[in-house]
């Protein structure tokens, strides 16, 4: 099978491997789409480190065999999106099938085990019995199945916020992530989403895409503080999604809040520079909230099954580009290509 594989950051070549076979409790999975996803620049970039040589974590793909001991239910030929963490099994926090917050820390499809960005691809037992392979509809397309485990993430995110209530929700951030959060917290019943970015490239993809967000606002060309005052009669917004990596946007994004309002940080930052000052005063006397995100369970890719599948997110909407598995080196490039107009870039082998 063909296969893209990792030989070093920045060095990735296209290969014919073997097609694995499944063992005891495992799957093999024909890879219909892979989505590329902002982890994976920062794999390919060597900022972060996996221990396998094929990534790819954003899957939908059909069963082609079935190892001893896989349960009946998951036939040759199912369709499945693919969960991409897995617990330990053990510990308090995998015993209520949050695997997210595993205590022992948890392992993930392209990461430590080979992922998507090939023809075929291994299910381990771990991640089979835990239930990481999400069934989707026969009428639902591969490339939105992809979708699942991005949304998901937000879904996760946004879980503890109450959206349905909410007059005015700002997402920070124009990426895929922003706009999914933004996607989310619309499809829940927040009355105005605003979308806010520091350049115009992505904020144009939106506008092009006609998304159904409220405001596309570029912090760089206008006063967000003074933006957000004029907009909300100085009470400020309900809630705030901090989807880009940026330290300083969580104390901008606090400051924006109304009293008992949510600040989501959403997005990652930094490891070697997480650290930024906040004002404890602000989250005291304005009874705010705060809320982090880190990846997401199986729940949560079945709530983002019923919003892609019922139509109140519009997956096929959000995909820009597809490419197939030869030319991954071209869609890494209109991936990271802040001019290409590029959203969502879909790998189908």
């Amino acid at each position: 099978m063909l296969a893209a594989m990792l030989k070093s950051p920045g060095n990735l070549t296209m290969e014919n491997v073997e097609v694995p076979q499944p063992g005891p409790g495992e799957v093999l999975l024909k890879v219909d789409a892979c989505a590329l996803c902002g982890t994976d620049k920062r794999v390919l970039a060597g900022e972060k480190p996996v221990s396998v040589p094929i990534i790819g974590h954003e899957i939908a793909g059909t069963v082609t065999a079935v190892g001893p001991g896989v349960a009946a239910s998951i036939k040759v030929g199912g369709r499945y999106a693919v969960q991409t963490v897995i617990g330990c099994g053990d510990c308090p926090m995998c015993k209520i099938s949050r695997e997210n917050l595993c205590e022992k820390g948890f392992t993930a499809i392209g990461y430590a085990y080979n992922g998507g960005f090939s023809e075929s691809m291994l299910m381990p037992k771990n991640a089979v019995d835990q239930g990481c392979l999400i069934p989707i509809p026969a009428g639902m397309d591969a490339e939105v199945g992809t979708l699942l485990e991005p949304l998901s993430c937000g879904i996760n995110g946004l879980r503890d916020i109450p959206l349905e209530d909410m007059r005015h929700v700002v997402v920070i951030g124009a990426g895929v992530i922003g706009v999914l959060n933004g996607l989310i917290a619309r499809a829940r019943g927040a009355k105005r989403v605003s979308i806010f970015n520091r350049s115009q490239d992505k904020l144009d993809v939106i506008a092009k895409l006609d998304l159904p967000f409220d405001d596309l606002i570029n912090m760089s060309k206008t006063d967000p503080d003074a933006w957000i005052k004029e907009q909300t009669g100085g009470r400020g917004v309900d809630c705030v999604i901090v989807s880009a990596s940026v330290k300083s946007l969580g104390s901008l994004g606090m400051g924006w809040l109304a009293r008992n309002g949510h600040l989501s940080l959403f997005a990652g930052m930094p490891k070697s520079d997480s650290i930024e000052p906040i004002d404890l005063n602000l989250i005291h006397y304005r009874e705010l909230h705060l809320h982090g995100a880190n990846s997401s369970v199986r729940r949560d890719y079945l709530e983002a099954l019923r919003f892609l599948d019922s139509g109140k997110i519009n997956g096929k909407s959000l995909i820009t580009h597809r490419f197939p598995l030869q030319e991954f080196a071209q869609a890494v490039k209109v991936q990271n290509d802040s001019r290409s107009g590029a959203l969502k870039v879909i790998i189908k082998p």
